[in-house]
């Protein structure tokens, strides 16, 4: 299978807001690419998108579906793919095999030729998060059917070369007592799955996609400080075994080594398939914070990258998360889950994000709402609002989400448009343009 590597590909630069970070840094990782989501109200047109990332050089794509306009425009780009099936298909493709050939067909088939207008299919990421804990039952138990069938199908369609199967795991899906990796295993509800998985991925060669979650990690374990998070030099090191750990990137990768080697599959290359730190949605997600950390994310990488020797010292691919904020994305483990953009635009795919924005929505004016007081995330940007203003922040919300359409901002005669901002103290109301 085909893959470019960033020691084979022009270098591209990433803007964590106002800052250039240079992805030469990360010479030992075989491939850096971006997650690619649709699940907003108003998204880009899916060329223009591909044409920016073009204009950037970023080489890698991952998707959480396998939307054929989006597909159809990556036709040529030479950027490689990771199309997605969407956890609600799980269950019909575990349980059909005539299911997956189905999907394989209408999704990769017409896509996957020899021919220079082909799309680089590499993977199929069979869920999106299936394992994690707030989903219960729901979409796990599927997962490995599912798998199985797509990777049959892709075998009689004689795919089964070009395109390996994937399902990413969630950060959740690892247990450690001691909060350190040398303990680490998977959660016992998954891991008879988890397992099955593994022996399905060493057999057919595929890695093992994962997201790493500092930020979440930070919020949800007191011993996980925001120095720590944030490859800061005033962290307090953790000490394993005989390693000691200087950062939460480092403890939750080695979590994940351990993990996979207490479950017997030491070889396993891992991806990375999702890791960022939020600017809004929960305390401590501002783009202050999201530069700083995708700062010393790739200095460490390529800190990393010049002591490493073994071949799990680093991940073989990483995709960051994500390069469009998504309004009608899953908030199950938080409002933040809507706020992952812009921390790794260069200043000039910024620029062309916003007019192609702009252009898109050509249509709409710059009017406001001004909908529940409970629309607003605690430790957000606009969680110390007065009960006025978060009414009319989610009153604005709803009007945008509906292309200002003014029956959507009556509210029973409660509702006024107005061309005057009212965004107060660091609350930015959202405009379509």
């Amino acid at each position: 299978m085909a893959s470019q590597s960033l020691k084979s590909t022009p270098i591209f630069q990433l803007l964590s807001l106002s800052l250039i970070i240079s992805l030469s840094a990360v010479a030992e990782v075989e491939g850096l690419g971006v997650n690619w989501g649709t699940a907003a109200s108003h998204p880009l047109p899916p060329q223009k998108v591909v044409e920016l990332l073009k204009a950037n050089n970023i080489g890698k794509v991952k998707l959480f579906d396998a939307d054929p306009l989006v597909l159809q425009s990556l036709s040529g780009s030479n950027i490689h793919v990771t199309v997605g099936v969407p956890n609600s298909m799980l269950r019909s493709l575990n349980s059909s095999l005539k299911a997956a050939e189905s999907w394989v067909h209408d999704n990769l088939t017409r896509f996957v030729s020899d021919g220079a207008s082909r799309v680089l299919i590499d993977y199929v990421a069979v869920g999106d998060e299936p394992f994690l804990q707030s989903y219960g039952e729901q979409f796990y138990p599927f997962v490995v059917g599912a798998a199985a069938n797509i990777q049959m199908a892709l075998f009689k369609a004689n795919l089964a070369g070009k395109v390996k199967v994937v399902a990413p795991c969630s950060f959740d899906a690892f247990l450690s007592e001691s909060r350190l990796p040398s303990k680490a295993r998977f959660r016992p509800d998954v891991n008879r799955t988890m397992i099955e998985l593994l022996t399905f991925l060493n057999r057919h060669h595929s890695p093992f996609f994962v997201t790493i979650s500092p930020f979440q990690s930070y919020h949800e374990n007191k011993n996980f400080s925001l120095d720590f998070a944030l490859f800061r030099e005033a962290a307090h090191a953790r000490n394993d075994s005989h390693k000691t750990y200087k950062n939460g990137f480092d403890l939750s990768y080695d979590t994940i080594i351990s993990a996979l080697s207490t479950a017997g599959f030491p070889q396993v290359d891992v991806v990375i398939g999702r890791i960022d730190w939020p600017t809004d949605g929960a305390p401590n997600a501002t783009s202050s914070l999201a530069q700083e950390f995708m700062k010393g994310l790739i200095d460490h990488l390529h800190s990393r990258s010049t002591k490493s020797s073994k071949r799990q010292d680093l991940p073989t691919e990483i995709y960051i998360l994500s390069l469009l904020d998504e309004d009608k994305r899953s908030i199950a483990t938080g409002n933040f889950e809507r706020h992952w953009a812009c921390s790794l635009l260069t200043a000039k795919l910024s620029i062309k994000l916003i007019s192609a924005r702009v252009q898109e929505n050509w249509w709409m004016h710059k009017t406001f709402n001004t909908f529940l007081p409970n629309a607003v995330s605690p430790g957000g940007s606009c969680f110390n609002l007065s009960w006025p203003g978060n009414i009319s922040y989610a009153f604005n919300s709803y009007y945008q989400q509906h292309d200002q359409n003014p029956e959507n901002c009556d509210f029973a005669g409660l509702g006024l448009i107005t061309t005057v901002d009212p965004s107060v103290d660091g609350c930015r109301r959202e405009s379509a343009v």
